[in-house]
């Protein structure tokens, strides 16, 4: 199963974006800058959903700024807040 990079394509523009298919379905995602280098391994469902695409690209934001140094906000992680959304 080939996923559709167009969503990761446009959330990051600047990047090469490549993903290579694995023996068990998933797909090694990778996003290419300058040198740095950032990989995901992607379940083959993940790209099913809107929301899930939203999470992938909220980790993928989240993994971009730790490779640059940067330690993102919970408040500012999608995942964390609908974790706090589902969970009051």
């Amino acid at each position: 199963m080939t996923i559709s990079l167009q969503p990761i394509i446009s959330a990051f523009p600047d990047y090469t974006v490549t993903a290579t298919q694995r023996p068990d379905g998933s797909q090694l995602l990778s996003l290419e800058k300058d040198g740095m280098q950032v990989t995901r391994v992607i379940p083959s469902p993940q790209l099913s959903a809107p929301v899930r695409v939203e999470w992938l690209l909220s980790a993928i934001r989240r993994d971009i700024a730790q490779a640059g140094g940067v330690v993102a906000e919970i408040a500012a992680m999608q995942s964390q807040r609908q974790a706090v959304a589902q969970h009051p």
